[in-house]
């Protein structure tokens, strides 16, 4: 009821505020994403997805359970000289709640505040500068949709500037503080410090340097450490290089990236390429990564392509090691999704991956490889085209080595391999 009450009353006040503005105009649009479906097995039982390591990213296709419904209502007000203020919320609710989204009640099933925060772009003083404050997605974050991964995420409170004209480049640059939910009250293990331990983090973007496709990407972080883990860092650095080639890697219609990811301390681990998720990490872990993410267009067919290897020394992510050294842990993953559009409104996708994992502290090395093929309703052409409403089947087979990692609803009965089923309807707008 409390939230029902909640809700009522931040639209109603959203739509006073739109209607006391003094602007030229005054906009509301809403946008969002649906997905939703269902996992079975053989056994004709629910199935959850499959994958080497515990967080979000897989190759998606034929290997999702869960429900996710995000919102993204916002008024944007332009005035007669053209300044434009932007005011949006990002409502989600997903039937597994992660702990960055700040999860109130015990199952984790209410409807999040994700973001919500405020723009002001093209300031008589600051012409085409993007000011933002609030809760926020970084305008930086980058995905592979096949993988469902964001190895690009910065999230959280803070503020800054987009679209900074350094006429050798645009400079992006915002402050963050984040922390998972259920520590944001841990306090400092110094006793004489007031306050709660959080990660701030300094996040500097140059773009389009020198009229290329480069971007770099400069991250620093600090947190007062917390009586959770002695050996915990106090602060950490990252960079990201991105190169944006043309088209597909330069030979075919699509889009393409390299990107290449440093980070230590609080920026390596979970947290590389991302913020709030290295409060585990000790001063000594060090992590890289490269990714190549792709898409090659050649008429009816699409053909999505993603690659990436990881490197991380003395790896101890928020779920595990609570104390002492870390592990030293190595891991990549290659797939490829070809979507053929055989008629208007229908289409056939297919997903060829493989996941490895070498954990060199614990002798955990091994692969796993997942196929599915998924007959799929359109209701435009493209790999991109939403709603689609897609039947699948997909098999997958694991390396006994690693069948610790997948899961005991998989492997109770010492089984290395699964023949999944469902159906599922996906939609963004």
């Amino acid at each position: 009821m409390k939230k029902s009450i909640l809700n009522k009353s931040i639209a109603i006040a959203l739509v006073c505020a739109a209607g006391s503005v003094s602007a030229a105009s005054t906009d509301f649009s809403m946008h969002g994403y649906i997905k939703s479906g269902i996992l079975v097995n053989s056994d004709g039982t629910s199935a959850e997805r499959i994958g080497l390591w515990s967080n979000s990213a897989k190759f998606r296709l034929g290997n999702e359970h869960n429900t996710k419904i995000e919102l993204l209502p916002t008024i944007t007000m332009t005035t007669d000289d053209g300044v434009i203020a932007r005011v949006r919320t990002n409502l989600t609710h997903e039937t597994q709640c992660t702990a960055d989204w700040n999860c109130q009640d015990a199952d984790g099933h209410d409807v999040q505040f994700r973001e919500g925060f405020v723009e002001i772009e093209n300031a008589a003083f600051a012409p085409g500068v993007v000011f933002w404050a609030g809760k926020r997605y970084s305008s930086s974050n980058t995905s592979n949709h096949q993988y469902d991964w964001e190895y690009i995420q910065y999230n959280g409170t803070g503020g800054g500037a987009d679209k900074i004209d350094l006429g050798f480049a645009r400079m992006d640059i915002g402050v963050y503080a984040f922390m998972p939910s259920e520590e944001l009250a841990a306090g400092p293990a110094d006793t004489e410090v007031q306050g709660l331990s959080d990660d701030y983090s300094l996040n500097v973007w140059l773009k389009g340097i020198a009229g290329t496709g480069l971007d770099l990407q400069f991250v620093g972080h600090t947190m007062e450490k917390n009586s959770w883990r002695a050996e915990q860092a106090e602060s950490g650095y990252g960079f990201t290089g991105v190169y944006n080639f043309d088209g597909f890697y330069n030979v075919a219609n699509g889009y393409s990236r390299a990107t290449i990811q440093y980070g230590t301390g609080l920026a390596a681990g979970d947290s590389l390429g991302k913020n709030g998720w290295g409060w585990a990490n000790s001063s000594g872990t060090e992590s890289w990564r490269v990714v190549f993410d792709g898409m090659a267009s050649m008429g009816a067919f699409d053909i999505s392509t993603f690659a990436f290897y990881q490197a991380d020394t003395d790896y101890a992510p928020w779920s595990g090691v609570a104390e002492g050294k870390g592990d030293d842990v190595n891991r990549f993953a290659i797939g490829v999704r070809p979507f053929h559009q055989i008629a208007q409104n229908f289409a056939m996708q297919y997903e060829l991956g493989y996941e490895h994992i070498d954990n060199t502290s614990t002798n955990e090395a091994g692969g796993m490889v997942k196929a599915t093929i998924a007959p799929t309703i359109t209701f435009e052409s493209g790999f991109w085209s939403r709603p689609q409403i897609r039947v699948f089947a997909t098999y997958a087979s694991w390396d006994d080595e690693v069948s610790g990692l997948i899961g005991d609803s998989y492997t109770r009965n010492g089984d290395t391999n699964a023949l999944n089923f469902g159906i599922q309807g996906e939609v963004w707008f």
